[in-house]
């Protein structure tokens, strides 16, 4: 399923729409769009990054794209990933929010910062992890 806002789309295997009655009129059927949830393979394109995540959603209200859980987003010379990431669809600029007070040391927690790979060093990540598949 794909929404399409603008330059920017939403896709995911699994969408849910919520709608919004409208409170102007009770005996009208009229409602709006509150929210639409992805989950299973959720994707944002723009013409600026391309963004995965396992859930996400899309808020008509606030003109905003969410991607939530092991997000990743990619602007073909960098790459980020972090837990959540909201993109504003108005001023097309994106950012992520880490959760820095459950960092885990130890090791089987994993790391809820942010993560950032700047240019030449996200090619060499994926140059060493194609090769480490091999």
């Amino acid at each position: 399923m794909v929404v399409e806002k603008d330059d920017s789309s939403l896709l995911a295997q699994k969408m849910t729409v919520l709608y919004e009655e409208s409170k102007a009129a009770p005996d009208s059927k009229k409602s709006k769009i509150k929210r639409i949830e992805a989950k299973e393979n959720v994707k944002i394109f723009s013409e600026e990054f391309v963004g995965s995540g396992d859930s996400g959603f899309y808020d008509p209200q606030q003109n905003t794209f969410v991607l939530e859980k092991n997000v990743i987003v990619n602007n073909g010379t960098s790459i980020a990933s972090g837990d959540k990431f909201f993109y504003d669809l108005t001023t097309k600029k994106g950012r992520f929010l880490g959760k820095k007070d459950e960092t885990s040391i130890a090791g089987n927690g994993g790391d809820k910062r942010v993560v950032v790979i700047l240019g030449s060093d996200a090619g060499e990540i994926k140059k060493s992890k194609t090769e480490y598949e091999q």
